[in-house]
């Protein structure tokens, strides 16, 4: 029966597969929100708007390996990392569907810098995560590195959404129009996946 369950390092594989989706889809959601406010989306934004939506649908059966898991401390601590990737999952997949809220519009340039900002460390956190494993799987004290990153970046995040949120009080004068209002959901999505990478890094270090 133990035979059938996977081992530590298949393991990690199967984790890095996923964090390697999710590190793609960042990069979308980090390029379409870094276009300036006179850009217009052509075609090829379309495209990989597409990508972006059916790589969310594909990750659905990568967490099939789950069924799998040992039944021992190694299960339990996977598991927890599951349930944080499931939640970045989910959370880039609001982050999508408000970008299309905004219909193509360009975001407001009060929020370009702090927002582009925050979308970048994202998408760096979710590189950091990706190399973290890999290198977890052959024991690399390079790993340390990537978790001392993330750790740093999720920081900066949280004290990147203070500013913003100071700066977006200022422009509007307290008032939020929809897209004002879309916007600002959209920096709380990504602090909270800031959030969800930092505690699935913490596990994995300990794997």
């Amino acid at each position: 029966m133990a035979s059938e369950f996977l081992d530590r390092s298949t393991i990690l594989k199967e984790l890095e597969s996923i964090a390697s989706i999710q590190e793609r889809i960042s990069e979308y959601v980090d390029k379409r929100i870094c276009l300036k406010c006179d850009e217009v989306l052509d075609e090829s934004w379309k495209g990989r708007r597409k990508e972006a939506f059916k790589q969310i649908r594909n990750l659905v059966d990568r967490y099939g390996f789950s069924k799998k898991l040992p039944r021992d401390e190694l299960g339990i601590m996977t598991q927890a990392i599951v349930s944080h990737l499931l939640n970045i999952q989910h959370t880039f997949l609001k982050v999508l569907v408000r970008i299309d809220m905004l219909q193509e519009e360009a975001f407001n340039e009060i929020f370009m810098d702090s927002l582009t900002t925050i979308s970048a460390r994202v998408h760096e956190m979710m590189t950091a995560l990706r190399l973290m494993i890999n290198q977890r799987t052959s024991n690399s004290e390079e790993a340390e590195n990537n978790l001392e990153l993330i750790i740093k970046l999720e920081r900066q995040i949280d004290e990147d959404n203070i500013v913003i949120c100071r700066q977006i009080s200022v422009a509007t004068g307290g008032d939020s129009d929809f897209s004002c209002y879309i916007m600002r959901k959209i920096v709380a999505d990504l602090e909270h996946v800031s959030d969800y990478v930092k505690e699935c890094a913490e596990i994995i270090a300990e794997i």
